[in-house]
């Protein structure tokens, strides 16, 4: 085990333990670090940053209306990429954009061990290594929209404000680029 996945682990575990004195302090605490990760993930489902924020908005609504917080007691990581995942495969089907066939090509224990275990850090280091070559594949708005929010990690109002552009418009091209990225590189891997 690594040292950054054992201190995910060992973080997953405060917030667990801090849901049974302060829920709220949890919540906001669990909402910040998992938020964009869960967001990256449903894109490999839906092709669409909007939609994967939408779903997993409405994820984390769910639990916390539903405290289901009480219901983990290990691996809080492994709940949350389930739950999302879940959640992005009734979507699809519910707007009849995933099929049965293309739901059975997709190979979720790959994913689900890549969540349980974390990657490599020599992989993760190579990855990063890489990225700024596969950001210059991408247009020049394209680029900047992905450095403000994925990795200087900045809130689409802010991000927008800065590069003087419509949250919409960022929100798009947000999307367009994380599809292509998808597409030619192991996204999840990158930010994961």
């Amino acid at each position: 085990m690594t040292k950054a996945h054992s201190a995910s682990m060992e973080k997953d575990q405060y917030i667990l333990e801090l849901f049974q004195t302060a829920p709220k302090e949890a919540f906001r605490l669990l909402f910040d670090t998992y938020h964009l990760k869960l967001c990256l993930f449903v894109v490999r489902f839906t092709d669409s940053f909007e939609m994967a924020e939408d779903i997993v908005q409405d994820f984390f609504v769910y639990f916390w209306e539903k405290k289901s917080y009480r219901q983990i007691k290990h691996n809080l990581r492994r709940y949350l990429y389930t739950s999302v995942r879940n959640a992005s495969v009734a979507a699809l089907q519910k707007h009849n954009l995933l099929s049965m066939e293309t739901l059975s090509g997709i190979d979720m224990q790959h994913f689900m061990e890549d969540i349980e275990k974390g990657e490599e850090e020599e992989q993760k280091e190579e990855h990063f290594r890489l990225l700024p070559g596969k950001l210059e594949k991408l247009t020049p708005q394209e680029r900047l929209v992905v450095t403000a929010v994925i990795l200087e990690n900045k809130k689409y109002k802010e991000a927008a404000g800065e590069l003087n552009i419509s949250i919409n418009t960022l929100k798009t091209l947000l999307s367009r680029a994380l599809k292509r990225l998808r597409k030619e590189y192991n996204l999840f891997s990158l930010f994961l």
